[in-house]
C-alpha cells in the first residue's frame, strides 16, 4: 500500500525537504567558493589566511547543519503519541495522533493513526 504525503509542501511537490526557499546550504556555499577561486585575479590571488578562514566557515556550516538535523530528529521523535494539527494543500486542517515517524526522507514524516503522512513543516499545533 503506497502512502501519499499530505500537507502543503508535500502535496505540491510529492516530496519532503529540509531546505526552505532562499536559504543557502553547503552545496551553494561550495559552489560560491569554487566560483570565487576560479575567477580570482591571478595577479592578486587569495591569501592563504583567507582560504583557511573560508574553509573553516564551511566546516562550521557543515557542523551546524548536522546539529540542526539531529535536533529535528529528536524533536520529531518526541511527537510520537501526541495529537497534531497540520495544514493540507487545500487549506484544510489535518488532525490526528502521531503513531510513528519515518526518518528515511530528507525531512522526517509523521504517520498518523489513519495512515496520513504529514511533513514536519506543515504542523502548527501539538498537544498531549
Amino acid at each position: 500500500m503506497a502512502i501519499d504525503p499530505i500537507g502543503i509542501y508535500a502535496q505540491a511537490t510529492g516530496k519532503f525537504t529540509t531546505e526552505a526557499n532562499g536559504k543557502l546550504g553547503k552545496e551553494e556555499f561550495l559552489k560560491m567558493l569554487c566560483a570565487q577561486m576560479r575567477y580570482q585575479d591571478q595577479l592578486e590571488p587569495m591569501k592563504d589566511s583567507d582560504f583557511v578562514a573560508q574553509t573553516a566557515q564551511f566546516s562550521s556550516l557543515e557542523q551546524l547543519l548536522d546539529l540542526n538535523k539531529a535536533m529535528t530528529s529528536v524533536q520529531t521523535l518526541g511527537m510520537i503519541g501526541k495529537n497534531i494539527q497540520a495544514y493540507a494543500a487545500d487549506g484544510s486542517t489535518i488532525m490526528g495522533k502521531v503513531v510513528s515517524v519515518n526518518m528515511a526522507a530528507a525531512l522526517p514524516a509523521l504517520m498518523l493513526e489513519d495512515n496520513t503522512l504529514v511533513a514536519l513543516k506543515d504542523i502548527f499545533s501539538v498537544t498531549n
